[in-house]
């Protein structure tokens, strides 16, 4: 049965957690899908940490850095293929979402580094080993927590693969059709405004998969 209200999020990475917890945040209720049996994505894979400009932990370290400088050192690394609109939020916002991280999920990012393309120390992560898979865990058990909580707030369903979005007449997305991964008889449907967070198309190993028209070096080695 399908949340009153909902807002539907496809994947479950630290993206699609992120943004799960923040429409939650904001009053509305969320349907989470996955296609994988298990949340997480590539995101559990970061061995770095998080960047940050101006965060607290900077200033607490006394680590001089500004959003300018870090809008610079990305807009360098990124040369021609800069999209000033998107590195203006990442930047200018990337304080907010380190201390949204420690506070709201008590998470350890008080290790700060500096890594290549970095003109300061910026890259934040805790003591453990994988503070990509830290990080994601946090957000996934919280999540996972408020679904056994509040059923009425939060649903997630996994192995839950979308195949189409739902258009109206306006050609305005209006909700979703899903298989049950790898078996695709049963067609679902879920209605309600769709985030999508499914990443970067570097698992995508199907004839028809951009990276196979991009980088077909890259696709042969599946």
């Amino acid at each position: 049965m399908s949340l009153p209200n909902q807002i539907i999020v496809v994947g479950g990475g630290l993206s699609g957690l992120s943004a799960a917890h923040t429409i939650l945040e904001h009053g509305g209720n969320v349907l989470v899908l996955d296609k994988n049996p298990f949340f997480g994505g590539n995101s559990t894979k970061a061995t770095s940490g998080i960047n940050g400009a101006l965060t607290r932990t900077q200033i607490q370290q006394g680590i001089p850095d500004s959003v300018e400088t870090f809008y610079n050192d990305t807009a360098r690394s990124a040369r021609d293929l800069l999209r000033p609109e998107l590195v203006k939020v990442l930047t200018g916002q990337s304080a907010s979402a380190v201390e949204w991280l420690q506070d709201k999920f008590s998470l350890d990012l008080s290790l700060v580094s500096r890594l290549g393309g970095h003109s300061h120390p910026r890259t934040h992560r805790g003591k453990e080993k994988f503070p990509g898979m830290t990080i994601t865990y946090a957000l996934m058990e919280a999540l996972e927590e408020m679904a056994e909580k509040h059923p009425e707030r939060v649903k997630i369903i996994k192995k839950a693969e979308v195949i189409n979005l739902i258009q109206d007449a306006n050609k305005e997305v209006v909700g979703v059709e899903w298989i049950v991964t790898g078996k695709p008889g049963q067609v679902f449907k879920e209605a309600g405004p769709v985030v999508l967070a499914t990443g970067g198309y570097a698992a995508d190993f199907t004839e028809e998969s951009l990276l196979k028209k991009h980088r077909p070096e890259l696709w042969n080695l599946y």
